[in-house]
């Protein structure tokens, strides 16, 4: 990371450690994973309610409270089916998969998001202010910048998709920039 932002930032874990997250120093940290090991890490922003259920209870994504600051991770865990899911809107191979295993199409990417191919594994995409889209979360105030992983099965590795948001006011990207590249490193294979 750039020495500039190393005293601003700290890595998130889970208990069992099995996804990392880049983010701001003194930010709050919630994990929930289901049985077939799909879930993810939400931070939430300093003044945010974390949600008062039990986050382990819950089996939907992880939304936070508001649009407005954020950075999550999800993982679709070791099933094919819901890795190519997770990533149909991105990868053509994901569309394929998806097609083959659940007899169905996926959307396109949400309208008024960009996208770009960085790899044949990995797309970053950008959902301006006031665009639900691929972001979670996306549609506030601040832009969501994100990446969306996808392995296919193959004999060197299992299948996963992650798909990783960072939602920060505009003088903040650089910070957005430093916790994606983090995610690419880490899960972009």
């Amino acid at each position: 990371m750039p020495a500039a932002q190393a005293s601003q930032l700290a890595v998130y874990a889970d208990t069992a450690d099995l996804t990392r997250l880049l983010g701001p120093k003194g930010w709050t940290c919630v994990a929930i994973y289901a049985a077939d090991g799909s879930g993810g890490v939400a931070l939430y922003a300093p003044g945010e309610t974390v949600p008062a259920d039990d986050p382990a209870a819950r089996t939907g994504p992880l939304e936070p409270p508001s649009a407005d600051e954020a950075v999550t991770v999800t993982e679709t865990g070791g099933s094919q089916v819901q890795a190519a899911a997770t990533a149909c809107p991105y990868f053509a191979s994901a569309a394929a998969a998806t097609r083959r295993d659940l007899q169905k199409g996926c959307a396109p990417p949400p309208r008024g998001e960009t996208v770009e191919h960085l790899s044949s594994t990995v797309m970053l995409f950008g959902d301006p202010p006031g665009v639900a889209g691929g972001g979670v979360p996306s549609g506030g105030p601040y832009p969501a910048n994100g990446v969306v992983t996808y392995t296919p099965v193959s004999p060197l590795s299992a299948p996963g998709s992650h798909v990783a948001t960072c939602t920060l006011p505009p003088a903040e990207h650089a910070v957005c920039t430093t916790v994606l590249d983090d995610i690419v490193s880490r899960y972009g294979h």
